[in-house]
């Protein structure tokens, strides 16, 4: 029996036997004692005929010697009635049938239905903790936590297979741990339990991300299959833009994107990230529009080749825009000693620059992959994604570096991060560790 199952077996005989003392009370028959006597009855009525001799009296409607003639009687046939103490009256307490049937029912599901309703059954449920422990920050949990969450939840669905949340739970739990392979059986054996839209475009994810960020075949079919069904699918609008981005079809990119971004609310926690991705967009749609912009980025440090360039001119002293004057962010990106094993080769690399104003949309950003590093980079003007928002406008700035197995512009649960700041516009020789993980 499962740990749920055991506490409402026990919640729900504590209740019945509760429920029973008090029937027990209501449908037992006995005598019931009275206060009331015989002999109360007749001090009562002596005593009202005593106080009408007095009211009689003071009327002067009877004699002095009349009133206490009389008083004298009364007094002496209420101490003779009153002299043998009387047996107290005794009455039968009815059963109370419907009040008692009324709450052998009523008093064990109002308990049972009170604390599924206020209270936390799932606290009982191991797959519910595993749950909470899975979408704790991976900053807060160590690799081995995670390792032991999946082979406890693994172990838990050798006995409960058909545990539907258990097998995403799994799913998911590896995808954190980059374990891709585990997590698409996992997230196939859910999928066999229950199609869902949702699930399969969490698995079509895991499987994009297996394939180094390419959506091409399966992945690209279940997100139009999704959207022919739901156009409006937040999910699978993202991961279409995702897709299209890989396949660097800005246009579409933004298309997908822009209808995902008109469904959410101003204060939505996905605005910032689906903003800056739209930014970074917008720039790559006007750099393919415009031969001289297109040009400029083949110069920039927008891509691995250019990212490889700009060590040796930052090495040099030579530069141009922003970097002439100054106005330039510089260092070195790598990974620590904990991600070794954690990424592949192919992995995208974002390095950008966010004002210490607390704004989101990047100043600054460049593009490279994990094969570059470590790498030598320069954060300035030419790398601005907006041509009125630029790394020379912000007096300090976060300089900040992003691994996407996916190539996502989207910041998305598993990619690692590092993060340096605030630092002065200007400021050289930083080192910039890539080291925690989004949950």
């Amino acid at each position: 029996m499962s740990a749920m199952l055991l506490f409402l077996a026990i919640t729900l005989g504590m209740a019945l036997i509760a429920a029973g003392v008090v029937v027990w009370v209501l449908l037992r028959q006995g005598p019931v004692a009275t206060s009331a006597s015989q002999a109360a009855a007749n001090v009562k009525v002596y005593r009202e005929q005593i106080q009408d001799l007095d009211r009689e009296h003071a009327s002067g409607h009877l004699s002095q010697s009349e009133w206490q003639q009389s008083r004298d009687e009364l007094s002496g046939r209420l101490l003779q009635d009153t002299a043998q103490e009387d047996e107290p009256l005794v009455k039968t307490q009815a059963q109370a049938w419907p009040t008692a049937v009324f709450i052998a029912f009523a008093l064990p599901i109002a308990a049972i239905g009170l604390y599924l309703a206020l209270g936390k059954p799932e606290a009982l449920n191991p797959m519910a903790a595993a749950a909470a422990a899975a979408a704790a920050s991976p900053e807060q949990a160590a690799p081995q936590e995670l390792s032991q969450l999946a082979e406890n939840l693994a172990n838990k669905l050798q006995a409960e297979p058909d545990n539907l949340q258990g097998w995403v739970m799994l799913g998911r739990t590896y995808r954190s741990m980059g374990n891709l392979e585990a997590a698409l059986k996992a997230f196939d054996r859910a999928l066999k339990l229950q199609p869902d839209d949702e699930l399969s475009l969490a698995r079509v994810e895991v499987l994009a991300a297996k394939n180094q960020g390419r959506f091409d075949g399966e992945p690209w079919r279940v997100i139009r299959e999704v959207l022919q069904r739901d156009p409006q699918n937040y999910g699978a609008l993202l991961l279409a833009g995702s897709a299209s981005y890989a396949d660097a079809r800005y246009a579409d990119t933004l298309d997908f994107w822009q209808r995902a971004r008109t469904q959410l609310a101003a204060n939505h926690p996905d605005v910032p990230s689906l903003d800056e991705a739209l930014s970074a967009v917008q720039k790559e749609v006007g750099a393919a529009q415009s031969p001289t912009a297109a040009k400029g980025a083949q110069a920039g440090p927008a891509s691995g080749a250019a990212a490889q360039g700009a060590p040796q001119a930052d090495a040099m002293g030579s530069s141009k825009g922003g970097e002439a004057s100054g106005l330039s962010v510089s260092g070195q990106v790598r990974l620590s000693a904990a991600m070794q094993g954690q990424t592949s080769p192919s992995d995208v690399v974002f390095v950008y620059a966010t004002p210490a104003n607390g704004e989101r949309m990047p100043v600054a950003l460049f593009k490279t992959t994990v094969a570059q590093l470590p790498l030598r980079f320069t954060l300035d003007d030419s790398t601005a994604m907006l041509p009125d928002r630029k790394l020379s406008g912000a007096g300090q700035v976060f300089v900040k570096a992003r691994v996407s197995k996916s190539g996502n512009a989207i910041p998305q649960s598993g990619d690692w991060l590092g993060s340096l700041g605030p630092v002065k516009v200007g400021a050289k020789g930083l080192d910039l560790e890539i080291k925690s993980q989004m949950p």
